[in-house]
């Protein structure tokens, strides 16, 4: 669990705030702290056209992290300003960050991803018998399409979402690398794009098309990366994951918001997003006729 504060001596400059995040366990602080450091060494403003906290002081007896604190508007109203500089500069920034030479411990995998959602899979084939069959042929197709590891490991976000962005003057911010890890450029990829398509969906008008908004994205982040071959349909791959790892969240978690309306909007939104697994694996290619003997379990 983590826990933030934050602190403004004057509102009116931004030099003179900070952010403290308290962690339980020490040696997350530990890697948030390191993982920062390294990225301002490497001058990614510069270089990326993008901005982190800065790391001001780390107390490993209290769990303590204080961080400069980024001001800057959200990502969405800056993509509502200026959706192609915004998005693009997006792409652009990631694709800087997967280059970093940031190592930190532990890596993700597309099989351990998939591991984890197919349980969640057989947890909303239960709960919502009639679209058990639709889920068990998108859990097939997952399977089926699971891209192979990687053999060079990039540095990741972890958890990138709208919320983790923010514009600052031309420039991305990211921030809350909690859950930093190593892998597939895609993961990051995918995790940002279906968040932002949940976006689109509950919020119509708040953003551009999705299709043309991820487009975008990945356009930029292409011209900025070295090109990976499959990185297009490995992308897809994870959006799937994330998705339905989403939609068992907002079914099942009744913990993150207690309330009782809170947890009605959030049952409402997960059978929103189950409805646009039909057309979604209605238009995949056919698998095999194994699909009547795979187990979710």
């Amino acid at each position: 669990m983590i826990s933030t504060l934050a602190r403004t001596e004057n509102r009116m400059s931004a030099t003179n705030q900070w952010v403290g995040k308290f962690y339980e366990r020490n040696d997350d602080a530990r890697k948030v702290a390191t993982v920062l450091r390294e990225l301002a060494a490497i001058d990614c403003g510069a270089s990326g056209g993008f901005v982190v906290p800065s790391v001001l002081a780390y107390s490993a007896p209290n769990g303590l992290l204080l961080l400069t604190y980024e001001s800057g508007d959200t990502i969405t109203k800056a993509i509502l300003r200026d959706g192609p500089g915004v998005l693009g500069a997006i792409g652009r920034a990631l694709a800087v960050l997967h280059a970093s030479p940031v190592t930190p411990d532990g890596s993700t995998s597309p099989a351990a991803m998939f591991g984890e959602v197919r349980p969640r899979i057989s947890d909303l084939c239960a709960r919502f018998p009639a679209k058990a069959a639709v889920l068990r042929r998108l859990l097939i197709r997952l399977e089926s399409q699971t891209p192979a590891a990687t053999a060079t490991l990039s540095f990741l976000h972890g958890d990138l979402g709208p919320s983790q962005l923010l514009w600052q003057d031309g420039r991305v911010v990211f921030l809350d690398f909690d859950k930093c890890t190593r892998g597939d450029p895609a993961l990051d990829l995918g995790n940002l794009l279906t968040q932002l398509h949940r976006l689109t969906l509950r919020k119509p008008g708040k953003l551009p098309d999705f299709t043309s908004l991820r487009r975008a994205i990945l356009d930029a982040y292409q011209r900025w990366s070295s090109q990976e071959p499959g990185l297009a349909e490995r992308v897809a791959w994870y959006e799937q994951v994330v998705l339905m790892r989403k939609i068992h969240a907002l079914e099942f978690d009744t913990t993150r918001h207690p309330e009782a309306e809170a947890i009605r909007q959030r049952q409402a939104e997960a059978v929103r997003l189950l409805e646009q697994l039909g057309p979604l694996v209605e238009s995949a290619e056919p698998v095999e006729s194994n699909a009547r003997t795979l187990k979710l379990r």
